[in-house]
């Protein structure tokens, strides 16, 4: 049985203090460093004062992974007070250790410093003789960092516990970093080895859960993805021109039907006319200062993008900036459409003239549902395509602040209210029909009416389709968050 546990996994390191002390300390130091201090043994230092020398070393030897035999030049030659040679007495601790080693199958590479050789057999007693037909790794001054390299990789062949304890350090050093996906590349590795190995299996679960999330959002996860991401600044005026063009249609038809008709039978000349011209220039002026603010706020978010999807650097500073702005460029699009349909909505009455109570009326409840839309589509569409696409890929190591989690809280909170106000445009529709609908006096108008109530219908339904996509994204994305700021719970993922 084990007496000492700690000696399990370790790297033994056979040497003879007269033949390469110099070269014993920097291969321990390096060693430590590398692969940990718990697993490399060093007699003279790992052994306690007073302990039964010879049992430790069989010991220690014979439950270690690998053991290392430093070969100088002297190594086979050094003699006794007698003159005998050391490697021929039976009682030669170099030679116990390495009889032990061979008896119980433990790989040995030796390690020529100072350009030694491995001993011929007819120099080795036949208990150790093996040790001549092994191949040996040169270690010199002169090519120290490159004979370390070649060394640490022949040891990482044969010895498992340390190339997997040094890949469970490496996990958790980059863990703390909140470079989660690297840590998670480390303890797969370790899980192909090792399956058990000690908290591994709880650590792996929530992050390997994570990543398999993940890999839905993003640049990275379908061809349209990738394509949104080249050009996001495109698509975002497009999905936001949409409903806006959409309205600006419905409400001139509806106008034109139950107001400006009406008031060329009054005899108002040229009413139709100025109200076309009006449309025409209101319109373009209000969809080309819409663009123009847009592309003012979301502007830095795409150039941002591009730059992280292409791999160049970015600023941590400037990361956290990109990220809280486009969380919120659905919020932006849709202020600045509803605020163009405010300020342009006294431009008809005060251009057009001659308008009665009723038509006041008309016009408000139609600006009013238009409003509505243009503001509630453009949030939704824009905060998913910010959501799904392009904010995972801001989300690094080192950049997540508390700000993040606030955000995303705010845009969590803020798609109640667009849902709402999804679901009352056809309610608003069918009120407006119920309400106005005897005095409208046409049949157009009518169907108008009636096609809006039908599109705010199954724009509700499209609306909650979006705000349940928005709702499981910001999941994910507060679990990334966490992850990258390395306060993912091990065991269990947010709530």
């Amino acid at each position: 049985m084990l007496k000492n546990p700690s000696l399990r996994g370790s790297i033994f390191i056979s040497y003879r203090r007269a033949d390469s002390p110099g070269y014993v300390r920097a291969l321990m130091s390096d060693m430590r460093n590398f692969f940990g201090s718990k697993h490399v043994f060093l007699d003279m230092e790992d052994i306690p004062a007073g302990s039964d020398f010879p049992l430790i070393i069989d010991e220690a030897v014979s439950n270690c992974e690998l053991l290392l035999a430093l070969i100088g030049p002297s190594w086979i030659d050094l003699r006794d007070e007698f003159g005998q040679r050391r490697i021929e007495n039976p009682v030669d601790f170099v030679r116990l250790e390495l009889g032990v080693a061979l008896a119980h199958k433990i790989p040995i590479i030796p390690v020529l410093v100072d350009n030694a050789k491995v001993p011929k057999p007819e120099q080795l007693p036949d208990q150790i003789k093996q040790l001549s037909t092994l191949e040996g790794v040169s270690l010199t001054y002169d090519r120290w960092d490159d004979d370390i390299a070649r060394l640490f990789d022949a040891i990482e062949k044969i010895a498992v516990e340390p190339q997997v304890a040094r890949r469970y350090s490496a996990a958790l050093a980059k863990l703390d970093l909140g470079h989660w996906q690297e840590a998670l590349t480390e303890f797969e590795a370790i899980t192909s080895i090792q399956p058990r190995y000690l908290d591994v299996p709880e650590r792996i679960k929530p992050l390997r859960a994570l990543a398999g999330k993940l890999s839905a959002l993003g640049p990275k996860a379908g061809r349209w993805q990738n394509l949104a991401s080249k050009y996001p600044l495109t698509l975002m005026v497009i999905v936001s021109l949409l409903p806006n063009a959409s309205a600006a249609a419905f409400n001139y038809l509806f106008n034109l039907e139950v107001i400006v008709h009406p008031m060329a039978r009054r005899g108002v000349e040229q009413a139709e006319h100025y109200f076309q011209v009006w449309a025409v220039l209101v319109n373009s002026i209000g969809f080309l200062t819409g663009i123009v603010l847009f592309i003012f706020f979301a502007r830095s978010v795409s150039r941002g993008l591009a730059n992280v999807v292409s791999g160049r650097a970015v600023a941590q500073q400037s990361l956290t900036f990109l990220r809280r702005r486009c969380l919120l460029l659905g919020q932006y699009v849709a202020l600045i459409s509803a605020c163009i349909w405010i300020i342009a909505g006294p431009i008809y009455p005060l251009m057009i003239g001659a308008l009665e109570f009723r038509d006041y009326v008309y016009f408000i409840a139609s600006l009013g549902v238009c409003g509505i839309f243009v503001a509630t589509y453009p949030f939704l569409v824009v905060t998913w395509l910010c959501t799904h696409v392009f904010y995972p890929p801001l989300l690094t190591p080192g950049s997540v602040a508390a700000g993040d989690m606030a955000t995303l809280t705010r845009i969590d909170s803020l798609r109640w209210r667009y849902l709402a106000m999804a679901g009352a445009l056809p309610m608003l529709v069918l009120a407006l029909g119920l309400i106005l609908g005897p005095s409208v006096g046409s049949r157009w108008a009518t169907i108008l009416l009636g096609a809006g109530g039908f599109v705010g219908v199954a724009g509700f339904v499209f609306a909650l389709s979006l705000f349940q996509a928005i709702q499981a994204d910001i999941f994910l994305l507060k679990e990334a968050a966490l992850a990258y700021a390395n306060k993912l719970d091990n065991h269990e993922t947010i709530e």
